[in-house]
C-alpha cells in the first residue's frame, strides 16, 4: 500500500473512530455530572429513568460513561459550589435536575454543556435564543409547566364543583411567579374560581399558609413549580390529605406521597428522553445546535385512596381518563 493510501485509511479510521456510536467508550468512559438540589433519596426514580435510557441506546454505565452525582440536600445556596465541583472534575456535561440546577451550572460555565428538565420557559428567562436553535451551552426539555396550568385548574374545578377560592403555593421570589400567576389568573376567570397566593419560602411556612386555609375559605389548592414546593412534596401532599383540601398537582410524585391528584409530564420521559442529548454531546454535538424539546407523554395519576379519605366522589369518566389510578 503507498504512503499515501495508508495516510488516507488512517484519517478515515479516526474519523469513524470519532463519530461511531460509543466510540468514546474506546478510552475512559465519558464522565457525566449529575445536579440535583434535593438529596439522592428523593424521587430516585428519575435518575433511575436516566440510565434506563442510556441502556436502551447501548450505552452501559463503566464502560461507555460513568455519573459523578452531587445533592444540595434541599439548599439551594449550595448548587453554584457543586455545580464549579463538576467542572473542575472535568466532566463531558452536566445534567440539572430542575430548574435551580441548571441556572447555577449555567452561571458557573458557559463552556461544560449543560442538559436538563427545564421549567421555566428557556427563551423567557434567556436561556436560549429560540427552542430550534439555542445557542449557548444549554438545552434539554422544556416541561410545559406553566402552560399546563389551565388544564390542573380545570381537573379541580371536575373533582370540586363547589370551590370558589383556590389556594397557590407560591414563591413571589421565583422568576416565573409573575407568568405563571397571569397564565392561571385567565383559566381561573373562565371556570368561575378566585385565586389566593400562598407564598412560602420555607416548610414552616408551607405548613402555616395550608393551616390558614380554612379561615380563607380556600376550597382547593394548585402548586406553582419551585424548589421550596418540590422539596416539601411529602409534607403538601399529607397536609392537604389531613385538611381534606382537594389539590391537582404537575407531577406523579406527588401524587406517589399520597397527594389527590396529579397531571404533567411523565418525569421518568424525560429522562429517558435526555439520555438521547447525552449521547448528542457525547459524540461531539453543541449543546446550542440541540433543539430544546418538550414532553413526549402527559399523565393523569388519581389517588383513589386519597379521595375515598377525603369523600371526594371521582366520576368514571373521570377515573377512566387516568392514565394510572392508585388503589
Amino acid at each position: 500500500m503507498r504512503r499515501r493510501d495508508v495516510l488516507v485509511w488512517i484519517g478515515s479510521a479516526v474519523v469513524w473512530a470519532i463519530s461511531a456510536p460509543g466510540a468514546w467508550s474506546a478510552g475512559s468512559p465519558a464522565t457525566i455530572g449529575w445536579l440535583k438540589i434535593q438529596g439522592p433519596h428523593h424521587t430516585p426514580d428519575q435518575l433511575k429513568a436516566f440510565r434506563e435510557g442510556m441502556a436502551a441506546l447501548g450505552q452501559i454505565e463503566g464502560r461507555d460513561y460513568v455519573l459523578v452525582e452531587r445533592y444540595g440536600d434541599g439548599e439551594e445556596a449550595r448548587l453554584s459550589s457543586l455545580a464549579a465541583e463538576l467542572v473542575s472534575l472535568d466532566v463531558r456535561l452536566i445534567l440539572a435536575t430542575s430548574q435551580p440546577s441548571v441556572a447555577a451550572a449555567a452561571r458557573i460555565t458557559k463552556t461544560v454543556p449543560i442538559i436538563g428538565r427545564l421549567n421555566d420557559d428557556p427563551v423567557e428567562n434567556g436561556m436560549a435564543k429560540s427552542l430550534a436553535r439555542p445557542g449557548g451551552n444549554v438545552s434539554g426539555i422544556y416541561s410545559l409547566a406553566e402552560e399546563l396550568i389551565p388544564k390542573r385548574l380545570s381537573l379541580l374545578k371536575e373533582v370540586a364543583p363547589s370551590a370558589r377560592r383556590v389556594g397557590v403555593l407560591l414563591r413571589h421570589d421565583w422568576p416565573n411567579e409573575k407568568r405563571a400567576w397571569q397564565t392561571a389568573e385567565v383559566a381561573a376567570k373562565e371556570l368561575g374560581l378566585e385565586l389566593v397566593a400562598l407564598n412560602a419560602r420555607s416548610a414552616g411556612e408551607l405548613a402555616a399558609a395550608l393551616d390558614g386555609a380554612g379561615p380563607k375559605r380556600i376550597h382547593g389548592i394548585i402548586t406553582f413549580r419551585n424548589s421550596t414546593v418540590v422539596t416539601n412534596l411529602k409534607l403538601i401532599a399529607e397536609q392537604c390529605r389531613k385538611l381534606r383540601l382537594p389539590a391537582v398537582f404537575d407531577a406523579r410524585e406527588y401524587v406517589d406521597a399520597g397527594g389527590l391528584m396529579s397531571y404533567g409530564p411523565n418525569i421518568d420521559a424525560i429522562y429517558r428522553q435526555l439520555a438521547r442529548f447525552a449521547i448528542k454531546l457525547l459524540k461531539g454535538a453543541s449543546a446550542g445546535e440541540i433543539p430544546i424539546e418538550e414532553p413526549t407523554k402527559f399523565e393523569l395519576v388519581i389517588n383513589r385512596h386519597t379521595a375515598d379519605a377525603m369523600g371526594i366522589q371521582l366520576s368514571p369518566d373521570l377515573l377512566a381518563s387516568a392514565d394510572r389510578v392508585i388503589e
